[in-house]
């Protein structure tokens, strides 16, 4: 086999062992993503909560401001009643005060409704914060533990990478620049084996010539398909 190859599958190896590193770092994203989920949708009910119960007090609020008016508008009626000596004018006044107390009261039964919807509305309040507070007890263990497998991945991730650095600075840089541009662009592997007279990854075959000299180590060859570089699977003989 030719030594370039040695030093490029030994390269592959180590670029396998990163990528799994990195699956793995992924797969734990995952479950801290399926951990923040739960908790935004937690916050998002919350939040929820608070603006209708801040939309449902600005009604009270406002409703009860106007049984106000409409009290102080009642008050002056009275008093002008009180004055008032022409028994039309008196007449007149007195439907206008009843007319008046029957709005007010329907008025003041809309704002009991609504105080009592709003008192619903900020139990509901506490009920999601509550809920919030218990989740974000209950992941305190979970995000541990995944914190403590996240540096634990991330340290065996410095290691492999630092070790693939130091079996790729053993290797010529021209080859090295070919081998780190064909991973760049395939998903499979860059060296793969000559499986009988055929490319290990797509197949394609490979001229008789050629394949000889891959096996004896004479070239360091490539697919013409696919740009993998080639080498003697076992077993495939020296010449």
């Amino acid at each position: 086999m030719h030594a370039d190859l040695v030093k490029l599958l030994d390269l592959q190896s180590k670029d396998a062992a990163v990528t799994d590193v990195d699956r793995r770092l992924r797969e734990l994203q995952a479950e801290f993503a399926v951990l923040d989920r739960a908790m935004q949708r937690a916050r998002e009910a919350l939040e929820a909560a608070r603006r209708a119960a801040a939309d449902g007090a600005r009604r009270r609020d406002e409703l009860e401001a106007k049984v106000e008016s409409y009290r102080v508008l009642q008050d002056r009626r009275v008093l002008r009643l009180e004055s008032v000596r022409n028994p039309k004018d008196a007449s007149t006044l007195m439907a206008e005060l009843d007319l008046a107390r029957s709005v007010m009261a329907k008025e003041e039964t809309d704002w009991v409704r609504k105080a009592e919807a709003v008192t619903e509305l900020e139990a509901k309040v506490t009920e999601e914060e509550t809920t919030v507070a218990a989740i974000d007890q209950e992941q305190v263990p979970e995000r541990a533990r995944l914190d403590e497998r996240r540096r634990g991945l991330e340290a065996e991730r410095a290691t492999v990478v630092g070790d693939r650095e130091t079996t790729a600075e053993r290797i010529d840089k021209s080859l090295r620049t070919r081998y780190d541009r064909l991973r760049g662009s395939r998903a499979q592997d860059v060296v793969v084996p000559l499986v009988g007279g055929t490319c290990g990854a797509c197949h394609t075959s490979i001229p008789l010539n050629r394949r000889s000299q891959i096996r004896s180590g004479a070239i360091l060859d490539g697919c013409e398909g696919c740009g993998a570089i080639l080498y003697p699977s076992d077993g495939a003989g020296s010449a």
